[in-house]
């Protein structure tokens, strides 16, 4: 379940603490309660400050039967969004502290940094170019543990985690050789728990900062060949400051032939690094070979693709359908990856418009290389006065140790935002989780809420969240019964005013 409670500001329309849409109305295509992103296509700066009351019954997530802890909490949350383009340097920065102060706990007062930073320098014009990310956010450090939806929660169960990446990287064109690229990555994820209430020093006991280079190289054939090509390498090592290290690289050669206007086929094969159940990596050890096709046209983009890797028979699958009211994304990857792997993993020539969403990922203490299957849909229907998005999760995870030990995640949400009038919206949404981890606890989870935003002027705009949400834990071999199942019911009041 991808909702949550008091981050960020969002570029999108927040509906009431952080609980996001990122569909716009076609009446006014700016919904209310939205908080403009400036991008390099817009630069400008936005400053702002979101100012917020909650009542939560259950500020601790403690089970049922046992004292619970409810408490009002003010949330005071200064934010910027910027962005900047110039002909040798193009970015984009989303910054905001968020402070809780509790009522009737003091002692448990904390602050969260949230920032996703991302620029291009241009050292030799169409060469020789330097990208750089920056991303802080918090992760839970225990999936299986209570953590609750929101950053305000004292759960002893979430840590900030720093990552960052510098990417120098060449280009040249070689014309219908096809274009090159060359590219160096240099990056650091780091782990702390300042400024998070509840924590102690052994929260992140086990759990290492982690440095990883990796270099990748690219020739691809210039799109419009009927027989094209691509030759591709890519090798990446993670070292954490104690422990083994983690190696990951293929090299590939591909071709693809068009066979009519719309349809192209496609074919793969190479090299991959060979993950072994005893930990260790056979480096470009095993083979692997895919074929498909792509098909696109102007409402449709369709790959598809099925071959053999290091562990066994393979599949990839991507479809984006946009039409005039509906827009559906259907997705299916896999992968050998791991936790820190995916906190880095962000495309370096991708400018986003909007903060990165990190996708689900295993517990912070979880540091095993495992094989991710991990299939996605989203649905998303607009009407002149309300916008209807469906989206649907699941991932199973084979961790690559000598028990092949599993874990599974589905998730479901769905939102429906009305329109009353041009400056207010309702949106009920409801979400569904289930989450089965390795020693057989199984996770249910199950949120419905009501969100009430008004736009009192192009500066301001409030918001209202009701929510309710629950936990039933069934333990596993290691677990006790209760162990992680809670209920709590939420109210927010929260203000947004720009600068």
């Amino acid at each position: 379940m991808a909702q949550g409670i008091a981050q960020a500001p969002p570029a999108t329309p927040p509906t009431a603490g952080g609980y996001g849409s990122s569909n716009q109305t076609p009446a006014t295509q700016n919904p209310p309660g939205t908080i403009p992103q400036p991008t390099p296509a817009t630069p400008g700066v936005v400053t702002g400050i979101t100012l917020g009351e909650l009542y939560t019954s259950n500020l601790t997530l403690t089970p049922p039967g046992q004292p619970q802890q409810s408490d009002l909490t003010t949330e005071i949350q200064p934010f910027l969004k910027a962005a900047y383009s110039a002909p040798r340097f193009s970015g984009l920065l989303d910054y905001s502290l968020q402070g809780f102060l509790y009522r009737r706990h003091p002692n448990n007062n904390q602050y969260r940094h949230n920032l996703d930073a991302q620029g291009t320098l241009t050292l030799l014009p169409e060469h020789f170019f330097l990208d750089g990310t920056a991303l802080y956010s918090q992760q839970i450090i225990n999936n299986a543990a209570p953590a609750g939806s929101g950053q305000f929660f004292v759960t002893n169960n979430r840590a900030n985690a720093a990552s960052s990446v510098l990417s120098p990287y060449w280009m040249q064109d070689f014309g219908r050789v096809g274009k090159m690229t060359l590219r160096y990555g240099h990056g650091r994820v780091a782990y702390n728990d300042h400024g998070i209430s509840g924590t102690s020093g052994s929260t992140l006991s086990g759990v290492s900062d982690v440095t990883s280079n990796s270099l990748q190289f690219a020739l691809v054939s210039p799109r419009d060949m009927t027989l094209g090509w691509d030759l591709t390498y890519y090798n990446q090592r993670l070292d954490p400051d104690f422990g083994p290290g983690i190696e990951f690289g293929a090299a590939t050669l591909g071709t693809s032939l068009q066979v009519s206007g719309y349809t192209r086929l496609l074919a793969d094969a190479g090299r991959e690094n060979n993950f072994l159940p005893n930990g260790t990596v056979q480096k470009l050890g095993a083979s692997f070979w895919d074929a498909g096709f792509e098909w696109s046209n102007t409402l449709n983009d369709f790959k598809m693709l099925v071959g053999h890797r290091f562990f066994g028979r393979s599949y990839h699958l991507s479809w984006t359908h946009m039409a005039a009211l509906l827009t559906t994304t259907l997705s299916y990857t896999e992968q050998a990856t791991d936790y820190n792997q995916q906190l880095l993993g962000r495309d370096p020539e991708a400018m986003l418009v909007s903060p990165l969403a990190v996708p689900q990922i295993p517990s912070l203490l979880q540091s095993q290389v495992y094989l991710s299957k991990r299939a996605t849909a989203s649905a998303s229907y607009q009407t002149v006065h309300s916008t209807l998005t469906v989206t649907l999760y699941d991932e199973l995870r084979t961790f690559i140790t000598l028990s092949n030990g599993q874990e599974r995640v589905a998730d479901a949400d769905l939102s429906w935002q009305f329109d009353i009038g041009v400056f207010t919206a309702l949106t009920p949404t409801f979400g569904w989780q289930r989450y089965s981890f390795q020693n057989g606890q199984v996770n249910y989870t199950a949120y419905g809420q009501l969100a009430l935003t008004h736009q009192f002027s192009p500066a301001s705009s409030a918001s209202l969240l009701l929510r309710r949400e629950s936990r039933n834990a069934y333990p596993g071999a290691i677990t006790t019964p209760g162990q992680g199942t809670y209920r709590v019911n939420l109210i927010m009041l929260q203000w947004t005013h720009l600068f």
